[in-house]
């Protein structure tokens, strides 16, 4: 894609255009680049949705379609109410990752931390996506 008029430019007609294949499932060295604390719009519950960024030397040798600066995925599965159960999981997961555990705890300060990801599959819209299904110690 370029110009910065009205007009854009694909190198291939996007009319024809497939879904391209979703990251095979296994686990992946990952790098965390981005954090946001969020609410669910279903449930109304707060969490932190942590960006995982897998370089594509990664990637599996077979692997050909995937995005050549690497293939970012989101977990969103830490909620941060003040329960028992919600500040296990917040341990389990500042374990996996390297990062301080305690009473407070800031997000920014996991930006550059790594972790191994379980990715899988799951199917949104009749399309085989990627997702993180756990997040590992390195």
């Amino acid at each position: 894609m370029s110009g910065s008029s009205s007009i854009l430019v694909y190198s291939a007609d996007v009319a024809e255009q497939e879904a391209p294949p979703p990251l095979p499932t296994g686990p992946y060295p990952a790098e965390i680049i981005s954090t946001a604390r969020k609410t669910s719009q279903t449930s109304g519950n707060e969490y932190v949705s942590v960006g995982f960024r897998i370089n594509p030397d990664a990637y599996p040798a077979d692997f050909t379609e995937g995005d050549p600066d690497g293939t970012t995925l989101s977990y969103n599965r830490l909620l941060t109410d003040d329960s028992p159960q919600s500040r296990y999981r917040m341990r389990r997961f500042c374990e996996s990752i390297g990062a301080k555990a305690g009473k407070e705890i800031d997000i920014n300060d996991w930006l550059g931390l790594t972790a191994t990801i379980e990715v899988g599959e799951n199917e949104y819209e009749g399309e085989k996506r990627a997702e993180i299904k756990k997040v590992l110690a390195p």
